[in-house]
């Protein structure tokens, strides 16, 4: 049987959800029924290390401008895939793919909620045209792809909401989490200085320093907290916003109690000895992360948004946060630290929740639809 060919599309493999799924899913699909093809924009990233060299990688000179989209075009004309995946950058995917040779069916992977997107202060929506134009654009784009591949429940409403897209071409495919990998990860020691300032209980969170991540609101409700509690904050990650952050820890006074840890190769160590781990994102598409830590059986508490509602049963393996205020968070952080039983519990339910996004149960749904769409 004549293989497939399947072209997953990004800008580069610089840092985010979308990047880190794309490469484990494209490496996780069966080599014997696909031929298999990443092309970038930019040949660049944290990820180009984990793509697989059975992939083969290819890649234009830049982000912007029109030569990007003649330089895409060229290569589906000499490489004439069957599917082609785009993350982010799906109007000059589609207008590459439709105006080149091949005849191949054009899937979009959609990480966010669009509606949300457009209201992040970190992007520049600010401008009533700007909103105005990539709106119209997206809805045009949007309507003429074959199929798009929301990651939730709620980024599937509003792909159908905001952007007109009809509900019989969205389908809802969570992001992959590898299991075994974090597994591994997580046993693996600390680092010395870190595991020096760890102090129990700790609440651990994880992410960009910036506005969707919303982690000054996780900050105001740690100095909730009652003192009895003597509970510790140790933050992962990096970015624009860490000036804001700083600046509430200083406010609230929580010097001793609060650490920014910074960009940490492997937080999955940190997640697993954690009492808890907190979500206080302004929007979600997903929430890796949160599935990261349910697989190191951690609690976790989260702010409800489009894709932590899929990902929280709230009692059974977390506590979901529908109100984003410091004294909704700090109640249900209370909650877990308090309850020794109710920890467990949640604990327990996170670990068995987590194995629904098994990476090898993610690629097959991917390769189901794929070989539905070849089909057709």
């Amino acid at each position: 049987m004549k293989r497939r060919r399947v072209c997953f599309v990004l800008p580069s493999l610089n840092g985010g959800g979308a990047e880190r799924a794309a490469v484990a899913i494209i490496n996780g699909m069966d080599a014997a029924a696909w031929d298999r093809s990443m092309y970038l924009f930019k040949r660049e990233g944290a990820y180009l290390n984990d793509l697989s060299p059975a992939v083969h990688l290819s890649s234009g000179r830049s982000f912007a401008g029109a030569a990007k989209v003649a330089r895409l075009r060229r290569y589906f004309n000499d490489t004439q895939p069957d599917v082609v995946v785009a993350f982010l950058s799906y109007v000059s995917v589609l207008v590459a793919a439709r105006t080149s040779t091949a005849h191949a069916r054009v899937v979009f992977n959609q990480q966010t909620p669009v509606s949300s997107f457009l209201d992040d202060r970190d992007y520049a929506w600010a401008r009533f045209w700007h909103r105005q134009v990539f709106t119209a654009a997206s809805r045009v784009a949007y309507g003429r792809a074959d199929l798009v591949i929301a990651t939730s429940t709620g980024v599937a409403d509003d792909v159908h909401e905001y952007l007109a897209v009809s509900a019989s071409r969205v389908r809802i495919v969570p992001n992959p989490v590898d299991l075994p990998r974090i597994a591994a990860a997580a046993a693996e020691a600390m680092d010395d200085a870190d595991r020096d300032a760890w102090v129990r209980p700790a609440i651990v969170a994880a992410g960009r320093l910036a506005e969707a991540k919303n982690i000054p609101l996780l900050v105001d409700a740690v100095a909730l907290l009652p003192p009895d509690l003597d509970a510790h904050l140790f933050v992962l990650g990096e970015g624009d916003h860490a000036a804001s952050i700083h600046a509430a820890i200083a406010r609230h006074g929580l010097g001793d109690r609060v650490r920014l840890c910074g960009f940490r190769r492997n937080p999955w160590r940190y997640f697993a000895n954690a009492d808890l781990f907190a979500l206080t994102s302004r929007y979600e598409g997903f929430g890796n992360v949160l599935v990261e830590a349910m697989a190191c059986g951690v609690p976790v508490v989260a702010t409800g948004s489009p894709g932590t509602r899929d990902i929280v049963q709230d009692g059974a393996n977390g506590l979901l946060v529908e109100a984003h205020t410091p004294a909704a968070v700090a109640a249900a952080l209370e909650r877990v630290l308090r309850d020794a039983d109710l920890r467990s519990r949640l604990a327990d339910g996170a670990r068995r929740s987590a194995e629904r996004y098994a990476l090898p149960a993610i690629v097959d749904q991917y390769e189901t639809l794929f070989e539905e769409l070849t089909a057709a």
